[in-house]
């Protein structure tokens, strides 16, 4: 048996449908990983309730520590990024999906099979005007390596 962990806010929010049917049919456990804080658990079961997501698709919802978003340094991100990696671990997770590219880089190199969700340029419109905090902007220009001209 293969446990996934799933991204919520950005993954599993970005196509619901696509991930609902994973859910659904993965043969696994199935974790729902999230850097939202623990205080906010019942928020974030009730915005994964109203995109479709019961819980009886999931085993649990594996959440973030507490901060304030006043200290969104860069150093919460390398303390998340360990934090997640720890959920992975002790919950014996084989495979993750996260659209963050800064995640994906430290999992992967730390024995997680990672798969990044491509986020598309309206998604990363529509939110980077919404949210100062919206990371998932770290996508952009991320394929565009071969559109300068090479000399």
């Amino acid at each position: 048996m293969i446990n996934i962990g799933i991204d919520f806010h950005d993954t599993i929010s970005y196509n619901p449908e696509f991930f609902k049917k994973l859910m659904q049919s993965w043969g696994g456990n199935v974790y729902i990983v999230t850097g939202t804080p623990l205080s906010k658990k019942e928020e974030t079961i009730k915005q994964l309730n109203d995109i479709g997501v019961s819980r009886t698709m999931y085993v649990d919802i594996l959440m973030g520590f507490e901060y304030l978003k006043e200290e969104m340094t860069m150093e919460h991100f390398h303390k998340m990024k360990k934090h997640k990696l720890k959920h992975i671990k002790n919950n014996n997770i084989s495979i993750y999906f996260d659209d963050n590219p800064f995640y994906i880089d430290y999992l992967r190199n730390n024995g997680v099979t990672t798969f990044q969700t491509v986020l598309n340029d309206e998604y990363l419109d529509e939110f980077e005007n919404k949210n100062n905090f919206f990371t998932c902007n770290l996508q952009r220009n991320q394929f565009d390596y071969l559109k300068k001209e090479v000399v």
